[in-house]
């Protein structure tokens, strides 16, 4: 199992007005640039979103099918059952919650031109800044990550203290995201000391470019403090490890950035999935370049949605595969793979589904012909009979809409078939995640 502990909080996000959302998102399009829709002065439309470093990476976790489980103080207001009907949902296990009356931490975000963001916080008396050190972890517990706001703000903060202090000391690996935010921090240079006094009980230390930036040090300097390797994310630049004996870099994956909320969490989530039962200590070069290839995978899904939306693992399948959607076997088909042609393509995605258990296909669009979207030729409706009378959904991931805009007919062909349970159009996994039921 692998634990993040910290803060849950409400990200209010920048987004367009209500009733325009963008086609095939998970939510509300984000608004870029200095000014707030109405002209200077008009007050910014906020979208809440789940968020919260340490919370980002339990979800980014559970997406990514690790067994996974919260360690915090959440809120019992309505912010905070929203925040664990959201761990619940990506299958992370919330036994190590405790609750409380206070209310839940906010974050107003604000998004530059470039996708970057930036946060005002409202935590003064909230729920998840009292969290008490918890008994014994469970002995299934092989990592924990820590990090962003529950490292400074108390008495939180001191308890999260002795959770790393303990959990290093049983052997277990831990991850630090120190996760900087400088309007937070009373004490900069008391910040800056007790980052460097948790570094001897840290395994893996993963920190941005600018939080080295305003902390201070070099990664020559944090490994000789005790963390077997140093993970610098560069934004666009990509990632780089440092260990005691390598320096191993990874490009970014190129992608559309909607923001970069969530980014570095799903970093975090990514490395210590990636990382298996695996010692930091042990990988080699190309073991890293591997890992560091998965995680930036897994953060440019991340920056292509906006807010905090990490992705599952069904997103990042390089080669066919049955995955846990959601909690739903599905066979997962990979981008750039041979189009599903006709009654035999339908065959053979449905016989290696059931082969691996799995009673639902999910195909890319860029994997469905021309022909599929001109009803005249009858793949579609063939395809859609053969997965219907063999008892396995279909599942279209991708954006659809200029093709249904182009023609009534298959509009009217997919809104019955979707209605019919014989395929389901969604226009990101997210979408259709919230879709399907998951098994009991």
């Amino acid at each position: 199992m692998i634990v993040a502990a910290g803060e849950s909080l409400i990200d209010l996000v920048p987004g367009a007005p209500p009733g325009s959302p963008r086609e095939g998102e998970p939510g509300p399009e984000p608004l870029s640039g200095p000014e707030p829709p109405g002209g200077p002065g008009a007050l910014p439309v906020l979208v809440p979103r789940r968020g919260g470093g340490p919370y980002n990476t339990a979800v980014a976790l559970g997406r990514l099918g690790a067994d996974a489980a919260f360690c915090s103080r959440v809120s019992t207001d309505t912010f905070g059952e929203a925040l664990l009907a959201g761990l619940r949902e990506a299958g992370v296990a919330t036994g190590l919650v405790q609750r409380g009356p206070e209310p839940t931490t906010l974050a107003v975000a604000s998004v530059g031109a470039d996708g970057s963001a930036g946060y005002s916080f409202y935590a003064e008396g909230t729920a998840d800044r009292l969290f008490e050190l918890p008994g014994e972890l469970p002995e299934t517990v092989r990592a924990v990550a820590f990090g962003t706001c529950s490292l400074v703000l108390e008495p939180g903060a001191s308890a999260y203290d002795a959770l790393l202090r303990r959990e290093a000391g049983r052997g277990v690996l831990t991850l630090l995201d120190p996760n900087v935010r400088p309007g937070l921090v009373a004490d900069a240079d008391g910040h800056r000391e007790r980052f460097v006094e948790r570094l001897p009980y840290v395994s893996l230390l993963k920190l941005s470019e600018e939080d080295a930036r305003w902390l201070g040090g070099s990664p020559e300097e944090w490994l000789a403090k005790g963390p077997s390797a140093v993970v610098l994310t560069q934004g666009a630049g990509g990632l780089t490890v440092f260990t005691g004996g390598l320096t191993v870099s990874v490009p970014a994956v190129p992608v559309a950035v909607a923001d970069t909320i969530g980014a570095g969490d799903t970093v975090n989530a990514a490395l210590l999935h990636g990382l298996g039962s695996r010692p930091v200590a042990a990988l080699d070069a190309a073991a890293w370049a591997d890992l560091l290839s998965f995680a930036a995978r897994a953060s440019a899904v991340t920056c292509s949605r906006p807010g905090a939306e990490p992705p599952y693992a069904a997103e990042l399948v390089t080669a066919d595969a049955v995955l846990p959607l959601h909690g739903v076997p599905a066979l997962v088909c990979a981008p750039g793979g041979p189009p599903l042609a006709g009654r035999r393509g339908a065959l053979d995605l449905i016989g290696r589904a059931m082969a691996g258990g799995a009673g639902l296909v999910v195909v890319p669009v860029d994997r469905l012909g021309e022909d599929f979207f001109s009803l005249r030729t009858g793949v579609a409706a063939g395809i859609a009979g053969t997965f219907a009378d063999q008892g396995v959904r279909l599942a279209i991931v991708g954006d659809v809409s200029p093709r249904l805009a182009a023609s009534t007919s298959l509009r009217d062909f997919v809104e019955a078939a979707d209605h019919e349970g014989r395929i389901v159009c969604a226009g990101s996994f997210p979408t259709l995640a919230a879709r399907l039921t998951p098994l009991p």
